[in-house]
């Protein structure tokens, strides 16, 4: 998954993926962990290349986009926190589609499933208390 400088979003399988290319059209951020949730019309997926163990129920983290600098960010508790019990990955397909996105991309979940409000504020309940990470995906106020 890949964020451009002018604030497009888009996603690539890693065998074609021409490196330069993608720099020279103006990379900006780049995420590894996938898998894409929405097909090229914008409707959600129903088969996945994922390992079954990440097919099941979990907590998730995902990040919709609609159009330059327009995007969504998603957080579905699991594991039993607070009754929850986590979205399989065509549960989260069909979320992003009903929410009108044109992509969506699944990033880590888990533990590391966490999202924060205005620098302090978690607002989902993280399985297990959540862990510390080492990235985060962070929109700054202007």
């Amino acid at each position: 998954c890949i964020l451009y400088r002018n604030g497009e979003m888009k996603t690539y399988s890693p065998d074609p993926l021409d490196v330069q290319q993608v720099m020279q059209d103006g990379a900006y951020q780049s995420w590894t962990f996938g898998p894409n949730l929405l097909d090229e019309n914008g409707k959600a997926l129903s088969s996945f290349n994922a390992w079954d163990y990440s097919r099941q129920p979990h907590p998730r983290s995902a990040i919709g986009y609609y159009e330059p600098g327009h995007y969504c960010f998603v957080v579905v508790d699991g594991r039993g926190e607070n009754g929850s019990r986590g979205y399989k990955l065509e549960e989260l397909s069909r979320l992003f589609e009903s929410l009108g996105c044109t992509l969506a991309y699944n990033f880590d979940g888990g533990k590391s499933a966490v999202m924060v409000w205005d620098g302090d504020t978690t607002v989902n309940t993280p399985a297990g208390g959540g862990r510390n990470v080492t990235d985060i995906l962070y929109i700054a106020k202007e």
